[in-house]
């Protein structure tokens, strides 16, 4: 929803269109005719509506009037202030057409989100390939274009890299170096077109500073060093100048799920942002799996392996009776811990396992098995309150392989969605009512 009053601030309530599948620049119209646009009305009824797009590779190319298959090896950010390519003028008269308002783009996946195997390869490619600093930037063009009247807006991207690939220091110090030359162009992107188009850098579990005291860690002595180093000398601006650009230009999106699956409070990671002075640029409303003492329950940690499936990457964070935090991978990993890697930790000494798996803000569990949804509405609310941001997201996109699992009779599936095939519209319909409600709630 546009313009929605909420802790005595006027913010936006989206969702992220990366629930439905689309590639290409004809597919994103037909789902914004089909899917966003009557979800939209259907939870807020009529008016202006919100939209988080998720924009890919092919999209970005096509609305940029570029060849997909033979995109150029870089382009000049004054190409990307030019006019709107006919794709995009397209799209931009059936947002006018259809009352939506992009507030937002998801470039987190811009690989096909919903191919048979997504997996690790959702980072891919990540700020260590410069196909991630070129996308992200025509991506970035392609927004500046789609906001109309608004001037101010991010594109969510990761943080850095899959830790199963590396995280060492010369890893985290080459993605500053590509991060921070990002800067430069969006800044000349400002210049050019008087759009402010911010990167959202998003943190996740088994990446690039997952935890907040990693980020916070991460963003200061890695981007802010290159930035007032390189980024200083390449712009022959002064250090404090070339600061001021990156804390404008590269800021945080912060999705709810992630930093619970760490066992961390999402309103003290909120706080701590804050006093770091790192702008949140969006607010993902989205919720993780949890369940406490699996050795007492095991029905209900059978029942969360079971949605092992083959498309996303599940990551887990389980806490020992002792307090120290163990990280998995992906859910495969919690089936034999004897035998993991050496770990001598059984699933008979975890106090609570949690996992990256999106489930429904709005389902109800019956059982030991639930979700960290009891995080959200305080998060949220605090965020608007304090005017962190006025960008919230509802992001469970998780529902096509929820659904696929409940019509194939998988009883973990059904007890979060329920039998056969589920509406995703009608779901998504439920999910903003939820974070509406939650959002308004008084404090």
């Amino acid at each position: 929803m546009l313009d929605l009053q909420a802790q005595g601030r006027r913010v936006t309530l989206s969702y992220s269109t990366n629930v439905h599948p689309a590639e290409s620049a004809a597919e994103l119209d037909a789902m914004l005719r089909t899917q966003v646009a009557p979800v939209s009305r259907a939870a807020f009824g009529a008016g202006r509506a919100a939209v988080n797009l998720r924009l890919g590779m092919r999209q970005a190319d096509e609305l940029l009037g570029l060849d997909p298959e033979r995109p150029p090896p870089q382009i000049r950010t004054e190409d990307l202030a030019a006019k709107p390519a006919p794709a995009c003028a397209k799209l931009i008269a059936t947002l006018r057409e259809l009352d939506l308002q992009v507030v937002s783009i998801n470039g987190f996946p811009i690989q096909n989100f919903h191919a048979p195997r997504v997996k690790e390869q959702v980072y891919e490619p990540s700020w260590t390939d410069p196909r991630r600093a070129l996308y992200s930037l025509k991506i970035a063009k392609v927004l500046a274009h789609l906001l109309g009247e608004r001037n101010d807006a991010a594109v969510s991207v990761p943080s850095g890299v899959f830790k199963g690939m590396a995280d060492d220091a010369d890893t985290k110090a080459y993605c500053a170096h590509v991060l921070t030359a990002c800067v430069r162009e969006l800044a000349r992107l400002e210049e050019l077109t008087g759009k402010t188009i911010r990167l959202g850098l998003e943190p996740e579990p088994y990446t690039t500073g997952e935890t907040i005291g990693e980020f916070v860690d991460y963003f200061k002595d890695f981007i802010l060093y290159h930035a007032m180093v390189r980024l200083a000398q390449d712009m022959g601006i002064t250090s404090e100048r070339a600061e001021e650009l990156t804390r404008r230009f590269v800021t945080v999106n912060l999705d709810l799920c992630h930093q619970a699956v760490e066992f961390e409070d999402p309103l003290e990671d909120l706080k701590r942002l804050q006093a770091e002075g790192i702008v949140l640029s969006g607010l993902h409303l989205s919720a993780a799996l949890k369940l406490s003492r699996p050795a007492d329950h095991p029905e209900a940690f059978r029942a969360l392996l079971e949605l092992d499936e083959p498309r996303y990457l599940h990551q887990v964070v389980a806490r020992t009776k002792a307090g120290a935090l163990q990280r998995f991978a992906d859910l495969p990993e919690l089936k034999d811990l004897d035998r993991l890697r050496g770990r001598s930790t059984t699933w008979l000494d975890l106090e609570e396992v949690r996992c990256h798996f999106h489930v429904p803000l709005f389902a109800d569990f019956d059982g030991p098995l639930t979700s960290t949804r009891e995080s959200v509405g305080p998060a949220a609310r605090y965020a608007a309150r304090e005017g962190l941001t006025d960008n919230f997201i509802a992001e469970t996109y998780t529902w096509g392989v929820l659904t696929g699992l409940a019509a194939r009779g998988n009883a973990s599936a059904r007890r979060i969605v329920g039998s056969g095939a589920v509406d995703v519209q009608a779901g998504m319909v439920q999910e903003l009512r939820w974070a509406r409600a939650e959002l308004e709630r008084a404090p």
